[in-house]
């Protein structure tokens, strides 16, 4: 058995750290008269949960769609601060009314004003992704018409 200290020292944590895991239920221990006591079968399984991500509930219950996320990265070379706040704001304006079935999705612009180029990374779900696909090429063919 393992006192609190020793766990600490085994996952680089501090004892507090240890102390609220044990409180909080993530770490299964004893009190053996004033100390904390941990199992190694606890601390393996603790560790394992740790690097296996335990998840909640079987991932079969969930849908394939709310488990699924893509990511895409437009890059616009030779840029002007005009066309980057263009599609920025652009994208910006999308994601303000966003629909609700896009779920958890984010939009991330990379700018460098010395080379002119931008990288606009979006991460969502397929349907978000798709959408503001669309929406870029839409952008690109309005300024083809200029």
């Amino acid at each position: 058995m393992y006192t609190v200290a020793e766990i600490a020292k085994i996952l680089d944590l501090h004892p507090k750290t240890v102390r609220r895991f044990i409180s909080d239920g993530r770490i299964r221990a004893r009190k053996i008269g004033r100390e904390w006591r941990v199992r190694k079968e606890d601390l393996r399984e603790y560790a394992h949960g740790e690097l296996a991500g335990r998840p909640t509930e079987d991932a079969s219950a969930i849908p394939l769609a709310d488990r699924v996320h893509v990511s895409a990265v437009i890059e616009l070379e030779e840029g002007n601060s005009a066309e980057v706040s263009r599609i920025s704001n652009t994208l910006l304006a999308v994601l303000s009314g966003k629909d609700r079935a896009w779920g958890d999705s984010r939009y991330d612009l990379i700018f460098h004003p010395e080379t002119g180029r931008a990288r606009f990374v979006l991460f969502g779900t397929p349907q978000f992704i798709r959408t503001l696909l669309e929406l870029v090429e839409v952008l690109m063919e309005h300024d083809d018409d200029r």
